[in-house]
């Protein structure tokens, strides 16, 4: 019995022990989680508040640098643009709030006027900051809010507190600092095309250029710009690939044999259903050989003596007894003058397609004893890739042959390509940009034309540009005159605060208003007078014969940038830098 009471009270000290002990140590536990919470309460609220703080910050930077870039000027001197974008953040910095601050404050300190440029050698952008780096185009708000102890209260400015705290000074801290940065350029550009329309501008689509570009690839694009027209169709014969002409005889009846005969400018070949007898021919200077003795029903003839090398006009054929078809006894005759080729194309009864010319000039080109198609490998052949490099090196104007504009003629294409890109950056942009368009060659006279004036309407620009084609006026290449033209619209019509931009598209080889020299002589005067003027030229040749040297001379003297693009490329790969420019 004891021992059990005894068991008893023992365990009854031990519960009232034990229980006191764990009420105690709650009481304990719960204060240092009170100031625990409390503590993760405070810090909250203050980084909260630091965070509201720095995003009005940044609003009133961006702001500020926005401000400052609508004040940037490529004609006001860089002293007056500095005042003035310095002027124009503070008073849009004034205008916010942050934090304690009903009006946020800069200096002039803050406001960073730098220039972002292309370099020429290592084909990067650089930017520079500082007021030394001019022309201006970028412009950067260094916003902060640093506690300054150096300074007594009353010689501090607005940024030389740290953003007050309301729970941290418990621990000792009573402020922030804060930093923050905003960058931006903006500023309207007046920009004037300066296009190349010259007779030059469509060299790399003529078989001149196989010897750069190769036979393939230009025939591809002389085949790509018969498609462009819609793949026309004259007459039943033509096909697109070269071919010599072939003079049907008449049906064969009884004795009498069918003759075809195939037109190879000097020789013939002759197919005869009947054997052959007895041959005639004619030449350009009116000599005649005559060819007897002959057997079998195929024969190739051509002159021989005096008359080797000479062009055949007539041939008279004699087969079976087709003698009485002609009244000299010869045999059938075939006419193969520039008007007789007419008919065995099957051209006879087609109109040519197009006012000033005839299927006769088409045919003289194509026999000529030099030039292009000889060189092809094409004289005395015709085909649609002979009309086409016709078109385009004989008929290349806009009166002559008014649809080549609708064609990948090249490098033209290129040029408008790379017009497309820029004019659909523009709109992207909105950046309030203002666009002119000249075009040159115009006419002897008048080196230029002024298509359009500065308009923001640049579908307008577009459809111009669009419509007009290598040669459209006038042959020859009076880029200075364009440059002329050009400045003389942005000196007069150009917004004030504008940035003035000249977009020289060429291959670069003038040479009008006289001789090259000259011609290249006023492209340089050119430059110099848009560089005294303001004017920066971004000058992009375009071809594979194109003039770089003198484009990059006249990027270098205005402080602008050069582009090449190369015979057979597209603008394609320039796309990203001629958007940054």
């Amino acid at each position: 019995m004891q021992n059990r009471q005894l068991a008893r009270n023992i365990a009854d000290k031990l519960k009232r022990l034990t229980g006191e002990k764990r009420k105690g140590a709650v009481i304990v536990l719960a204060a240092a989680l009170m100031v625990m919470v409390l503590g993760f309460a405070t810090f909250s609220i203050d980084i909260g508040y630091l965070s509201l703080a720095k995003n009005q910050m940044q609003t009133a930077a961006d702001a500020a640098a926005l401000a400052g870039a609508s004040e940037l000027s490529g004609t006001l001197s860089p002293d007056i643009v500095a005042a003035n974008v310095r002027e124009a953040a503070i008073a849009a910095a004034a205008a916010n709030r942050a934090a304690d601050q009903s009006s946020v404050f800069l200096s002039d300190s803050d406001v960073i006027l730098g220039s972002r440029v292309w370099n020429s050698s290592s084909q990067t952008y650089e930017t520079n900051w500082g007021d030394a780096y001019t022309p201006y185009n970028l412009v950067k708000v260094d916003l902060s809010r640093t506690e300054n102890a150096s300074l007594e209260p009353g010689l501090r400015t607005g940024a030389d507190y740290g953003i007050p705290l309301f729970f941290a000074p418990i621990f000792g801290q009573k402020t922030a600092n804060l930093n923050v940065s905003a960058v931006a350029t903006f500023q309207p550009r007046d920009v004037v095309l300066v296009l190349d329309f010259s007779g030059s501008m469509n060299d790399d689509s003529e078989l001149k250029s196989i010897y750069t570009l190769g036979q393939a690839a230009v025939e591809d694009n002389l085949y790509q710009i018969y498609q462009d027209l819609g793949s026309p169709v004259y007459g039943s014969k033509l096909t697109f690939s070269p071919e010599y002409a072939v003079a049907n005889g008449v049906p064969a009846s009884g004795s009498i044999p069918h003759i075809d005969v195939t037109f190879k400018g000097t020789s013939v070949d002759v197919v005869s259903t009947s054997s052959l007898t007895s041959a005639v021919l004619k030449f350009s200077n009116n000599s005649t050989q005559t060819f007897s003795g002959l057997s079998g029903t195929t024969k190739t003839l051509s002159g021989t003596g005096s008359n080797s090398g000479k062009t055949i006009t007539y041939a008279w054929i004699k087969s079976g007894t087709n003698s009485s078809l002609d009244a000299s006894g010869w045999g059938e005759k075939f006419d193969f003058t520039d008007s007789g080729l007419k008919t065995h194309l099957g051209l006879d009864s087609v109109s040519y397609p197009y006012s000033g010319t005839s299927w006769e000039d088409f045919i003289s080109y194509n026999s000529k004893s030099s030039g292009q198609v000889k060189n092809a490998g094409y004289r005395w052949k015709f085909g649609y890739l002979t009309l086409m490099n016709y078109w385009l090196e004989v008929k290349e104007s806009s009166a002559e042959t008014p649809d080549l504009w609708k064609t990948s003629e090249q490098p033209i294409r290129a040029l408008k390509d790379g017009v497309d890109l820029f004019l659909t950056y523009l709109e992207d942009v909105e950046a309030e940009d203002q666009v002119g368009f000249v075009a040159y060659t115009y006419s002897e006279a008048v080196g230029a034309k002024l298509e359009s004036g500065l308009t923001t309407d640049l579908e307008h620009v577009r459809t111009l540009k669009t419509q007009r084609q290598a040669g459209h006026y006038n042959p020859y290449t009076n880029i200075g005159a364009g440059m002329a033209m050009a400045r003389e619209e942005l000196i007069a019509n150009a917004r004030p605060k504008a940035f003035r931009m000249m977009v020289l598209m060429t291959d670069g080889l003038p040479n009008k208003p006289t001789s090259g020299s000259v011609a290249t002589a006023l492209v340089l005067s050119e430059a110099q007078l848009a560089a005294n003027n303001n004017i920066r030229i971004l000058a992009v040749s375009v071809g594979a014969g194109a003039d770089t040297s003198l484009m990059q001379q006249v990027a270098d003297i205005t402080g602008g940038i050069h582009f090449n693009v190369p015979g057979g490329q597209s603008v394609a790969d320039y796309t990203a830098q001629l958007q940054e420019v």
